[in-house]
């Protein structure tokens, strides 16, 4: 070993010795590559040490930067020499210890988990690297063995070595993963910690045990109840600290809007994770909408203190301060790979981050082991990706100690889906079906098929009322009709406003209804979830059972009204608008499990029968197929089995990069378009001249609006736009805004979209 100060001054000789890994950025200090492998070995080795595979990491660790003892590679640290492949060396080494899957993490440590391909490859898969490494066409590292040894990796505590069993085989690649996560994360802590000569300096989190007492003290202010709504939520609170000491498994919780699930999962998860002999490490919150994890962040932020909650969204502002004493600058760190007592994020960063194979969304997964994996409002989980969410839950569940909680008011019917993996799912509130049916606020009542025109004179007539259908097109049409009566208090919400402009407007709203004058609102579905209206009347055009109970989480939110004057009307727009195939789908479907409801005029929805006849229905149209429509199941299942070039030892083939790119949650298609203001002046500046910052991309994202191909088209033709990057694009014409419908593009035609 040797290492330098800035007192003693560090010697570069012209012949590059072995033992050079790093120079600092001070160019004072080296470090040598035994230093960094057992340093890097040993802190993946603890990481996984919370799911048995301390001995697979080590061994991952000690071996991924043997290639830097090549004199090729010391050439290009110390003089600046051509890239070199360092990585293939310590993948080559490990396919001799029958440790295949090993080789996986250390090819992949820079670049990301690579595919397994085939023994033909000459690319950039495992095999043809590992041919690559046959033919000698890798610098000579050999050296390495003078200054460190490499075993073969004991078993891990599970058994995830695949024979002939495919859920063997899907353990296997989910552990390659997890050991990946560790080595990466281990490797970039390490090398910050040289390249700063100091150990990161993390948020400084309570234990779960001290948050738990700190939210029970809180919580205490609930009781006694004062009011026959807070006995309810009470109640469910009281439910939900009584399921806390079962055993770790998969949970729900089945619970109408209103009825306090915000605190209840938390107390659960808190007590749930602290009832072990050894508690849980963290808890995981996952959450659709930005709206709603502002929202619980912001509370539990509050209670627990803002060095205990990490948010974790593209538009959280941790500020730009690179000072370690500053709390943002620590949580930004801590959001690399969540190294936090309490986590809210989102859907897409939790499910895709399981499946991903690039370092950047990898690094947290080891970190998600022994945790209280909560998923709010879980029906918005994609039928497409219904398989592969339920998989990577279950293993978690399996194998590394994790418990997972389902909530919400119209529960997906999972159970199934669970119980193929081995797992019973366990109900929370101790009556999910009288709870409902205490909380039932409002009354269904179909209208049939209504023209645009009518249900135009029905709001009219309607001091508030709330209407939300299926396309931005007819929610701008019915919009354009009211307003041209000269009405006050008429608004129409979409996401073709920024966030910031949605947030003013949901104000506005609230206070009007608050202040009982008159508003009536036109929106889409984005109001569903998150945003907590109260009128006295809604209007929803028929979709899925879960959306036509969320729409009437919107009525008599807060039962201040007798239920048989709150009426949420379910209608059929008899007006022609294309809407997506989804939406038609999941339209007939509740049709066909409620035909009294779309038939009868005077009929109630019985949610607890209404909702799991229709997911159940709703799976089988979809088909085995489309409930993991990219097969990401069978193609990290396979039993493929190829022998590594050198020695012949078996290494399962895994299309892990593939699998990463084609696993999303959310499709792609569209874009982002800033709309420009005073605020954002000055980082659409920064961005012109390629030097926006990390707060200009996060403060760009508030007023973003996301458009498809064809309106991105229209306005590119119009000369409305320019583009800020490959895929961002800030809006020119600015009378193409406006305040009362956001960003207006005037065409035929149109996508028709549910948001």
């Amino acid at each position: 070993m040797m290492e330098g100060s800035r007192e003693e001054g560090v010697h570069f000789p012209d012949a590059a010795p072995d033992y050079v890994a790093h120079i600092s950025e001070d160019g004072e200090r080296v470090e040598s590559v035994e230093t960094h492998l057992r340093q890097v070995a040993q802190l993946a080795s603890t990481f996984a040490e919370g799911f048995g595979a301390a001995s697979w990491a080590y061994s991952a660790g000690i071996a991924h930067d043997i290639g830097k003892f090549s004199p090729a590679f010391q050439r290009r640290i110390l003089h600046d020499g051509p890239k070199v492949d360092h990585s293939t060396a310590g993948a080559a080494e490990l396919s001799k210890y029958a440790a295949g899957m090993l080789s996986y993490c250390v090819a992949g440590h820079h670049g990301g988990l690579p595919n397994g391909g085939t023994i033909l490859d000459d690319g950039g898969t495992l095999l043809g690297r590992l041919n690559a490494a046959e033919r000698n066409a890798i610098p000579d590292y050999s050296s390495y063995r003078s200054e460190i040894t490499l075993s073969c990796p004991d078993a891990p505590r599970f058994n995830v070595i695949p024979s002939d069993n495919e859920s063997g085989a899907f353990s296997t690649s989910f552990m390659t993963r997890m050991v990946f996560s560790c080595l990466v994360d281990a490797d970039f802590l390490c090398t910050e910690a040289f390249m700063n000569n100091a150990g990161r300096q993390g948020v400084e989190g309570d234990s779960l045990e001290v948050l738990r007492d700190r939210m029970e003290e809180h919580l205490q202010s609930f009781y006694p109840p004062r009011t026959w709504v807070n006995e309810i939520r009470c109640s469910l609170l009281d439910d939900c600290l009584a399921a806390s000491s079962q055993q770790p498994g998969v949970f729900s919780l089945t619970a109408p809007t209103g009825s306090g699930k915000t605190w209840g999962l938390l107390r659960f998860a808190l007590n749930h994770a602290c009832s072990r002999a050894k508690p849980m490490r963290r808890v995981i919150c996952a959450i659709p909408y930005t709206s709603i994890i502002e929202q619980n962040a912001q509370e539990y932020r509050r209670v627990l203190g803002a060095e205990n909650v990490l948010e974790h969204h593209s538009s959280f502002d941790y500020g730009e301060s690179d000072d370690p004493k500053d709390l943002g600058y620590r949580l930004r760190l801590a959001a690399e790979n969540w190294d936090a007592p309490v986590v809210v994020t989102t859907n897409v960063q939790l499910f895709e981050s399981l499946y991903a194979s690039k370092t950047s969304r990898c690094r947290k997964l080891h970190n998600i082991a022994n945790s209280v994996i909560l998923l709010d409002e879980a029906q918005m989980i994609p039928v497409k990706c219904m398989k592969p969410c339920v998989k990577a839950l279950s293993e978690l569940v399996n194998n590394y100690g994790c418990s997972v909680v389902l909530c919400t008011a119209t529960q997906p019917c999972l159970d199934g889906f669970f119980a193929e993996e081995g797992h019973e799912v366990r109900e929370i509130a101790a009556n999910p079906v009288a709870l409902a049916k205490t909380l039932s606020r409002v009354r269904y009542q179909s209208d049939g098929a209504v023209a645009d025109d009518a249900l135009v004179q029905s709001l009219l007539c309607q001091h508030q009322a709330l209407c939300i259908v299926n396309s931005r097109k007819q929610a701008r049409a019915l919009y354009d009709m009211i307003a041209e009566q000269n009405e006050d208090g008429v608004f129409h919400l979409t996401t073709m406003m920024h966030p910031l402009h949605r947030q003013k407007k949901i104000a506005e709203i609230k206070a009007l209804l608050r202040a009982e004058q008159r508003c009536i609102v036109v929106a889409t579905c984005l109001v569903e979830a998150g945003v907590d209206f109260d009128f006295p009347v809604v209007y929803r055009a028929v979709s899925g059972v879960d959306s036509l109970v969320q729409a009437g989480g919107r009525c008599n939110r807060e039962g201040k009204r007798e239920k048989d004057d709150s009426i949420v009307h379910v209608f059929a727009p008899a007006d022609h608008y294309v809407v997506p195939a989804e939406a038609e789908q999941r339209a007939a479907v509740a049709q066909s499990v409620m035909p009294s409801l779309l038939s009868v005029s005077d009929g109630y929805l019985e949610v607890e029968e209404a909702v799991p006849a229709y997911f159940n229905r709703l799976y089988k149209a979809k088909g085995e197929r489309e409930l993991d429509a990219n097969n990401i199941v069978p193609r990290m299942s396979q039993l493929d089995r190829r022998r590594a070039p050198r020695d012949g030892s078996p290494i399962c083939v895994f299309p892990f990069s593939d699998v990463g790119s084609d696993f999303k949650l959310i499709e792609e298609g569209s874009f982002p378009l800033v709309i420009p203001c005073e605020e954002n002046e000055g980082a659409i500046e920064r961005a012109r001249s390629g030097l926006l910052t990390r707060g200009d991309q996060r403060l760009l994202s508030r007023y973003t609006v996301s458009i498809y191909l064809n309106d991105l088209k229209a306005l590119d033709e119009a000369g409305a736009i320019e583009s800020l990057s490959a895929s961002t694009y800030v809006l020119l014409d600015r009378q193409s805004y406006r305040d009362d419908v956001g960003l207006d593009i005037a065409r035929e035609g149109g996508d028709a979209l549910f948001c």
